[in-house]
């Protein structure tokens, strides 16, 4: 995760808003990043604590209304509302 944080008076003081905005067209429209805000991180956070895994570990089931991810041996999984996974 990379969290981006400041204030727009250091840009003022600095005379750089040039840094936030390159940094901003560098990162904007990827398809791979999820572009949250602080609720949308803590919302995430509380469904995860809310997963439910098997003893074993091999299956995880997710009680929540939206989908959550995790990564299994390199590879990411979907872990669906509502149902039980085979991770």
């Amino acid at each position: 995760m990379m969290y981006v944080w400041g204030h727009s008076f250091n840009f003022n003081r600095e005379n750089n808003w040039e840094v936030i905005e390159d940094f901003c067209s560098m990162m904007k429209g990827k398809c791979d990043i999820w572009y949250a805000t602080n609720i949308e991180i803590v919302d995430y956070l509380k469904a995860w604590d809310m997963l439910r895994f098997s003893a074993k570990g091999d299956f995880v089931y997710n009680p929540m209304a939206s989908a959550l991810w995790v990564e299994v041996d390199g590879k990411v999984k979907e872990l669906p509302p509502g149902k039980v996974t085979e991770i």
